[in-house]
């Protein structure tokens, strides 16, 4: 499968009891899709992966699949740092009906570059579906170099997509030459997914579409249909809404801000905290100013 248009980080909602909140979480998920977005992707960072225990990541792909009822590809995040998790939780989103899973580099241990591609052919053996790399250094504190997702591209046919998160425009631009033509090389940067559809990116995986997706399907349509001019003027407006959500930690102010339209999310994580009331009041701000439709 290859992957093209609007792919959605989603967030998952917590309640009180600190239990994925079932109602919620379908809400938001047909939300999306009655706003015309491509594909979901469901406990990727900003739905906070980390933060939850096992049952709970079970629980959260369990709603997605019976909500969303095979209507858009659903991908499902496997962001532990080594083979055990990933595998168990692979097998589950494999069972429940997903249609990818998205697989972060192995943080922490910082491995070779023969290292990663180690990593992924398990993965790949153990799961035989497909399957979208991730490599988001910021984060991880390791990087996975474009040469050596040439390699894992070469060697392993289940890779269908990577997301691309990097402060550097160029590792978009290399990649879409590198391996652009045998995967779908997506943007995982709400700032830069404008620049990479126009330079050929064929999608991007947002957190801000949680919010906009309307938005963020009309940009897409516009960069198709070659109004590019209007694809980046129409983000340029919400791009400050954009920055906002990232001011805190997030979910932490796209929670909120979900919060403010009525969609409701619940508590975030810790080590995450909810927004600020600064950040609250600038969210508000915002999305009066761009008439953000309350659901």
């Amino acid at each position: 499968m290859k992957y093209e248009g609007i792919m959605t980080a989603l967030v998952t909602p917590i309640d009180e009891n600190n239990s994925v909140d079932k109602e919620a979480f379908a809400q938001i998920i047909e939300d999306q899709v009655k706003n015309g977005i491509h594909s979901l992707l469901v406990l990727g960072g900003t739905g906070e992966y980390t933060a939850l225990s096992m049952e709970q990541r079970k629980i959260a792909i369990d709603v997605a699949m019976q909500v969303n009822k095979g209507r858009v590809p659903v991908v499902v995040g496997l962001l532990s740092p080594g083979l055990g998790d990933n595998i168990e939780l692979g097998k589950y989103a494999k069972s429940a009906g997903a249609d990818s899973v998205m697989v972060v580099t192995p943080f922490y241990v910082n491995p070779t570059n023969d290292g990663f591609l180690s990593y992924y052919e398990a993965i790949d053996q153990a799961l035989d579906m497909p399957i979208i790399l991730y490599n988001i250094p910021y984060k991880t504190g390791i990087h996975m170099t474009n040469d050596v997702v040439e390699r894992i591209v070469d060697k392993i046919t289940n890779i269908t997509a990577m997301k691309v998160c990097s402060d550097n425009m160029g590792d978009v631009l290399e990649l879409l030459q590198l391996v652009g033509d045998r995967i779908s090389v997506l943007c995982g940067e709400d700032y830069r997914a404008v620049s990479s559809f126009i330079s050929g990116a064929p999608g991007a995986i947002t957190a801000s579409s949680n919010l906009i997706p309307d938005v963020w399907v009309k940009i897409y349509n516009l960069v198709q249909q070659k109004e590019y001019d209007k694809a980046v003027a129409l983000h340029k407006e919400f791009f400050p809404l954009m920055k906002a959500l990232y001011r805190e930690g997030n979910p932490g102010p796209l929670k909120a801000a979900l919060e403010m339209i009525g969609l409701p999310t619940g508590r975030v994580s810790v080590p995450l905290l909810e927004a600020s009331d600064g950040v609250k009041k600038e969210l508000k701000n915002k999305l009066s100013e761009l008439i953000v439709p309350v659901r």
